[in-house]
């Protein structure tokens, strides 16, 4: 390993940018040649006095640019490199200071994800089955990527995952829409929280499937407005996400758990239950459908405990239900991407994937707490729903603002957060006046904090009366 240690000038840049501008020049200049073994993330953090996080940002930079490549359990290396591929390039979203910041997509990169994913693709070239990877596969996904996401699922909560009742998607998204398919028809209902994810939304509504509210509170979805609900009316399924909840954060306590299990049994309530979130828990929170084994269909995704790039997700279904999804993927995509399956499998069984959730659910805690800090004691009359593990927060506004207002004052400012509305069930006047923002995207602890002030600062400004009419 080198002993390469950057010179930082102190330029201005943001450090991360400076580190791989050097590193650039450095391989530009051939001091450092190619297959050279660059110090580890916290090595080069240590003798520089920065965090580690810089450093992993500075190469996850610089291998963007392909400078250099990472392979798990080796390190960090230069790789052979076109002349042009020196000059830097300009981040995809800026992080300058005065730039938006957009709080309003749910996920996280810690910056050691596409250095995992370049070990993962090197690994696989040297497979000698490349040539399964080009070939049409199985409906429900290949044996060994069922046998690897039934592992993860059994981590994630879901401690009876099987293989043979796993099947793989193209995303969770594409797990919704591929459950909605199969359980219910053009015409029929599918009761939901009051809140609830606009994917699933989007999903009924293309293929025409009715949604029904049901009522929640503190501890998530009401089990006697469910009991209603199933006696006013035909309903095929229930949609809920009963562990950090999106966008509430409500982790439904155990008790609770029971009372839905009870009345989905009494009406023999197929449930989706939506686990997206559930690898942020740690330890896991068991799954509301281990108690119905023949009613309980369990998703997750790799996407949000992975990387949102890589468009693979999971579905547990009972097991005589398994061909019915299937079906329903072959008559929408035939087959999950092989070669994007196989690094999640690869990921999963050389415990990458059990790293990089980790990593995200250490981001969260500290996200969190600086939430806390800057807005968690409700001097302005907010009431912020969170939780520790989340990656996202829901703050019902002061009395006086509406949501759409405070949005437009916060965009002015230079924060994008979402609206209640696009989670919300039934009437708009049952809407409440509230935000979801998430913490994730945001490259920096300091960045995050900065949209934040702007919240409170905005939170601490009186609506102009003039902003309500048109």
């Amino acid at each position: 390993m080198t002993n390469w240690i950057p010179q930082l000038e102190r330029s201005g840049l943001p450090l991360y940018r400076e580190i791989a501008d050097i590193l650039a020049h450095d391989i530009a200049e051939q001091r450092l040649a190619v297959g050279t073994r660059l110090p580890t993330h916290r090595d080069l953090a240590w003798r520089l006095g920065v965090t580690v996080g810089t450093v992993s940002r500075a190469y996850a930079e610089a291998e963007r640019r392909g400078l250099i490549g990472g392979e798990v359990g080796r390190g960090t290396f230069v790789l052979p490199t076109r002349r042009e591929w020196l000059v830097p390039r300009e981040p995809a979203e800026s992080s300058e200071p005065g730039s938006f910041i957009d709080l309003t997509l749910n996920y996280a990169i810690t910056g050691t994800e596409a250095g995992s994913l370049s070990a993962a693709l090197s690994r696989l070239s040297g497979h000698n089955d490349l040539d399964r990877m080009l070939r049409y596969q199985a409906h429900a996904g290949g044996a060994v990527d069922r046998e690897a996401a039934a592992e993860w699922l059994r981590t994630t909560g879901l401690a009876t995952a099987q293989p043979e009742s796993t099947i793989i998607t193209n995303s969770g998204q594409h797990a919704i829409a591929m459950l909605v398919s199969a359980l219910a028809r053009p015409g029929d209902t599918i009761a939901v929280e009051q809140l609830t994810y606009p994917g699933l939304k989007a999903a009924a509504q293309q293929g025409g499937v009715h949604l029904v509210a049901v009522a929640m509170d503190e501890a998530g979805l009401q089990p006697d407005a469910l009991d209603a609900a199933c006696r006013a009316r035909t309903i095929r399924a229930l949609y809920v996400m009963p562990t950090l909840h999106n966008p509430t954060t409500i982790t439904m306590p155990e008790g609770r758990r029971r009372e839905i299990v009870e009345v989905c049994r009494r009406h023999q309530l197929p449930v989706i239950e939506d686990d997206v979130y559930g690898f942020l828990k740690d330890p896991s929170v068991p799954a509301l459908v281990t108690d119905l084994p023949e009613l309980g269909f369990y998703l997750s995704s790799a996407s949000k405990g992975f990387a949102p790039g890589l468009r693979i997700g999971f579905i547990h279904a009972p097991r005589r239900e398994v061909e019915r999804v299937a079906a329903a993927i072959h008559a929408s995509i035939y087959m999950t991407a092989p070669l994007m399956a196989a690094i999640v499998t690869q990921w999963i069984g050389d415990g990458t994937g059990a790293r990089l959730a980790a990593e995200k659910r250490q981001l969260a805690a500290a996200r969190q707490s600086l939430v806390q800090r800057v807005l968690g004691d409700g001097r302005f009359g907010t009431v912020l729903m969170t939780d520790p593990a989340s990656l996202h927060c829901w703050m019902t506004l002061p009395p006086g603002w509406r949501t759409d207002e405070f949005i437009a004052v916060a965009r002015q400012r230079g924060v994008g957060v979402t609206s209640a509305s696009a989670f919300a069930m039934g009437p708009a006047a049952t809407c409440p006046d509230a935000i979801r923002f998430c913490l994730g995207i945001p490259d920096t602890a300091a960045e995050l904090e900065r949209a934040l002030e702007i919240l409170t600062a905005t939170l601490a400004a009186r609506p102009s009366p003039y902003l309500s009419v048109v």
